[in-house]
């Protein structure tokens, strides 16, 4: 079982467990990186923050975790005077089968610089929603300029493509949804190789 995985030439640590058989989906993974450095493209820091979104009830459809993430965007964006926000969330259902949905969401590093504040207001829009309290997880302020930053994210993102647990779904709803940021194509040549992300071969997993 592998423990990284190449992504457009670059080669990223990935969160697999071999004594779990648990590798991740290329697909995923592919989909984190493409809307990561979408975002790149248009701020020099992207901070990243990771929590899980818990449920009370089996819930066969993403109506929920859907109309969350609205909520989430439109109150960051307005508390933060934010243009854009990136990320999404992977669906997975444990043996109660209660689905809960990891979440990532990736800010402009230059309004956003601590996630302090931040989770709170996470935490009280569930909370005013009758949902349990999420988990967070470990946060990170990814720089265009330093790829350490960003395999050292990338390896906590990884995570959420985890194969373990999923699949467990009716067949017309989706594992996972991010979303569909298009690179700044006027921003200067490094972010040109974005544009190469279309020709990943997106059907694999790693084992």
């Amino acid at each position: 079982m592998s423990n990284s995985v190449t992504l457009n030439g670059r080669e990223f640590p990935i969160n697999a467990d071999a004594s779990k058989q648990q590798g991740c989906y290329v697909e995923i993974l592919a989909t984190i990186d493409r809307n990561l450095m979408a975002m790149l493209s248009y701020h020099s820091r992207v901070l990243v923050i990771q929590f899980v979104v818990h449920l009370h009830d089996p819930e066969p459809l993403n109506t929920g975790i859907s109309k969350l993430m609205d909520v989430f965007k439109k109150r960051l964006k307005r508390k933060y005077k934010l243009t854009r926000i990136g990320g999404g969330w992977a669906r997975e259902t444990g043996k109660s089968g209660i689905p809960h949905y990891h979440v990532a969401l990736f800010l402009d590093g230059n309004l956003v610089r601590s996630h302090y504040g931040l989770q709170d207001l996470v935490a009280k829009i569930l909370d005013d929603r009758n949902y349990p309290q999420p988990r967070f997880t470990e946060s990170h302020m990814v720089a265009r300029t330093d790829f350490e930053s960003l395999k050292k994210a990338f390896y906590h993102l990884s995570y959420i493509a985890k194969t373990r647990h999923k699949g467990s779904r009716p067949p017309s709803t989706n594992d996972y949804s991010f979303g569909r940021l298009k690179v700044n194509t006027l921003r200067d040549a490094k972010t040109r190789e974005l544009q190469e992300m279309e020709r990943w071969d997106f059907g694999q997993h790693i084992d």
